[in-house]
């Protein structure tokens, strides 16, 4: 029991006595992960003080129902089952609001949105139509090519990574192109990066992490991913993301493109400060960012106009999902 009373001076004082208690016991989540602090009680409950007061009954009612289920209670100690006696970092992500973030639980599919194909196909059709002359039926017939072709352009990066993408990146593309990154720079193993896991907690939780890793490998992925996820401060690096307009797809980036306007806009995430640390780094970070993610464009901010413009401009942003490290022992 927890009392928490926000309109006194000392209101939340039993909650630092049960935060204090809590902060290095572990004790399985209601996820059945092993895990450190007052988030096994509830992944609501942090440490640096209580939460909203208009959540409070919420959180009391699910506690009341987790702690009468004592045959669920028992299933996640796991007991006799094999365990590797080690603690890894993990990160908890949420969509602002408790809402499932533009996609976060999406899964991954690299497929890649190349627009070579269709696009030559409307400039050859344009030019074969100006040289046999747009009057002539071949060339009516050539220039209806033109915008046929486009419409293929449009539609196409729907299907591949990145391209239909909303404002927030879909949390497995970009935890895989981080872990992916990070063997690059041989930060962490292949063994590592090919454990990656997403698993669901309540209140609209991912936890997402990395199974088969050492404790200095999920503490490397686990910051970067954080870093990767966050509202943008001042990294050294910035990668793109193409993000689609609102609308059907094809046909609303096939009206951009009539209005001569460019068919995509582009949204500025941040390169962590592990794969930030040089160039060459950041470049391996941007490769594997193109393999999940589409195509992209990697910046640096601290030198011309054009980084300080694209770092303004992710300032400016929406603001990431919610992400809370938590460490667990397995």
């Amino acid at each position: 029991m927890v009392c928490v009373a926000p309109d006194l001076a000392r209101g939340s004082a039993d909650y630092a006595r049960f935060v204090r208690k809590h902060l290095h016991l572990y004790a399985p989540a209601e996820d059945g992960a092993i895990e450190a602090g007052p988030s096994h009680v509830h992944p609501e409950l942090g440490p640096f003080g209580p939460p909203p007061a208009d959540c409070a009954a919420a959180i009391a009612c699910d506690m009341a129902a987790r702690a009468a289920d004592r045959e669920a209670a028992r299933a996640r100690w796991r007991i006799g089952e094999p365990y590797a006696g080690e603690e890894r970092e993990t990160l908890l992500v949420r969509g602002r609001r408790g809402r499932d973030h533009d996609g976060l639980g999406r899964a991954a599919a690299p497929v890649p949105g190349r627009q070579r194909r269709p696009l030559l196909a409307a400039g050859a059709a344009a030019v074969a139509g100006a040289v046999g002359g747009a009057a002539a039926p071949p060339g009516l017939a050539l220039a209806c090519v033109v915008p046929v072709a486009l419409g293929w352009a449009s539609a196409r990066p729907s299907a591949g990574p990145g391209a239909s993408s909303p404002v927030a990146a879909p949390l497995d593309r970009l935890a895989r192109a981080v872990a992916e990154g990070l063997v690059a720079v041989e930060a962490i193993r292949p063994e590592a990066a090919g454990s990656l896991r997403r698993e669901p907690r309540s209140s609209g939780y991912l936890r997402c992490w990395l199974a088969a890793a050492t404790a200095a490998e999920s503490d490397a992925f686990a910051a970067a991913l954080d870093e990767a996820l966050a509202t943008v401060d001042a990294p050294r690096y910035l990668v793109s993301r193409l993000v689609a307009p609102p609308g059907r797809g094809g046909v609303a980036l096939l009206a951009r493109l009539l209005a001569r306007r460019p068919p995509f806009t582009l949204a500025w995430h941040a390169v962590p400060a592990e794969l930030g640390r040089r160039k060459e780094r950041a470049e391996a970070y941007a490769d594997a960012w193109r393999r999940w993610l589409g195509p992209a464009e990697l910046v640096f901010t601290q030198r011309d106009e054009a980084g300080r413009q694209a770092l303004a401009e992710a300032a400016a942003g929406a603001q990431g999902p919610e992400t809370l490290r938590r460490r667990i022992w397995s």
